[in-house]
């Protein structure tokens, strides 16, 4: 099945259904996570028949869609697109840079983490507080580790909200949606974040700099297996950037895709969508995050579940610190 520049999963829907089953049954009763009582019975699971790895294939890129379009397109049938150019008039795009940040908000306090460490299973729960005039410093110096993250620059400084159309922004949520999160990513050349997903809508600005993404549909979790460690958010070890299908078979017959945003363009990441980013040159970009139940369960029941029921931490805490990544991290490293 084609819908527009896409085709559907290559996950086969017994296998797939018989995966979600033990996965919810490890998040369940699975023991301490990352959990692993049924492991074994997601592991037998047979993979797609072999075959060439599928070459990785570009996100649409669109121009001057309406707001009508763009929702009907892309947000109601779940599929990522790019905006070319959409934000290429905002005063963020044109004003905002490396420089600038250094000159008004250089002692900032900045939070730096990633908890999802691409080569464990396990949740990363070291924590840095620096200043965002050091994270400058580093990227300067070619150091890959300071990576603002979930920067809260949008809440500490909310006069800056007018730097972007955010009357557009909250248009594109439904009337049932929840929350309106802005979050801030300030990367050198070389930072990246490896893969994962979670339950949220994503309007992504690419502000300044250039960022590369892949992506891999919702349905790929069989292949995927991320590891069952009771967070709203997820993540696995494949890494598409040098894939291992030895390690990952199903993933050889599984589509990936691709895009590099420049400044002013917009990204729509829907929910449970992975993904694994790299800044190609020093970036930033600004998420703008929602919650909607409808759309979430369309796109993977057994992801939103998974995330209604995550104890680490629960779910109305995320909830309640969606705005501040850094004290949802911080629960989940007292819980742990």
């Amino acid at each position: 099945m084609h819908i527009g520049n896409y085709t559907a999963s290559t996950a086969l829907p017994t296998v797939e259904g018989k995966y979600q089953f033990w996965r919810t049954l490890d998040h369940l009763v699975g023991g301490v996570a990352p959990a692993q009582r049924f492991a074994v019975q997601r592991r037998r699971l047979k993979s797609p028949p072999s075959s060439l790895p599928k070459p990785v294939r570009p996100i649409p890129e669109v121009c001057g869609l309406s707001d009508a379009e763009f929702h009907a397109q892309f947000v109601q049938r779940g599929r990522p697109v790019v905006l070319k150019g959409k934000a290429a008039d905002w005063p963020c795009v044109q004003t905002w840079s490396m420089d600038w940040l250094r000159e008004h908000y250089g002692q900032d306090r900045v939070d730096i983490f990633d908890p999802l460490d691409a080569a464990s299973n396990e949740v990363n729960y070291d924590v840095e507080v620096t200043t965002l005039s050091r994270v400058l410093d580093a990227m300067e110096q070619g150091d890959v580790s300071k990576y603002s993250r979930f920067n809260r620059l949008l809440y500490d400084h909310p006069e800056l909200v007018e730097d972007f159309d955010w009357q557009w922004l909250h248009r594109m949520r439904s009337a049932w949606s929840s929350g309106k999160t802005y979050q801030v990513f300030i990367g050198g050349k070389g930072t990246r974040t490896s893969l994962h997903c979670a339950g949220e809508h994503n309007l992504f600005t690419q502000v300044h700099g250039k960022k590369h993404w892949f992506f891999i549909e919702p349905q790929a979790d069989a292949w995927l297996r991320p590891p069952i460690t009771r967070t709203p958010y997820f993540h696995s070890l494949f890494n598409p950037e040098a894939p291992d299908f030895d390690a990952y078979p199903g993933m050889a017959s599984t589509q990936v895709w691709e895009c590099t945003l420049e400044p002013g363009d917009v990204l729509f990441n829907p929910p449970f969508w992975w993904h694994q980013v790299h800044n190609v040159t020093p970036s930033i970009g600004v998420g703008f995050r929602w919650f909607d139940l409808i759309d979430n369960l369309k796109s993977n029941p057994t992801g939103t579940a998974l995330t209604l029921l995550a104890t680490n931490p629960p779910i109305w805490t995320a909830t309640q610190h969606r705005t501040d990544f850094a004290a949802i991290f911080k629960r989940m490293q007292s819980t742990s």
